[in-house]
């Protein structure tokens, strides 16, 4: 069932980080600081869901193998759903201060 939330967030996630690393201003100072934000956003996702799993598993014994791999499986694209917004957040910030100089 999350699936069908994740997938489509996922994919317009693929296509901000295509279009951004496409696109000119990428390859500038500006774009790589701007990609380096972003990254430092997203990478804290998986190791906080992977611990938050963990401590869950370990004082709910129920967890079984199947729910932990589930969850596991779809941290990585939660994470790069957040790169993605990140990376537009950053990218509509990067846009802004160059409009006001």
């Amino acid at each position: 069932m999350s699936a069908f939330l994740i997938v489509p967030l996922y994919l317009i996630a693929i296509y901000i980080i295509f279009s951004f690393s496409r696109n000119k201003e990428s390859k500038s100072a500006n774009g790589e600081l701007t990609q380096y934000k972003a990254m430092s956003c997203s990478a804290i996702v998986f190791p906080i869901g992977w611990l938050v799993m963990e401590i869950y598993r370990r004082f709910n014994d129920s967890v079984s193998m199947e729910t932990y791999r589930d969850f596991m499986t779809m941290l990585l694209p939660i994470t790069i759903i957040v790169y993605g917004i990140a990376l537009l957040f950053f990218r509509r910030s990067l846009k802004e201060t160059k409009a006001m100089e």
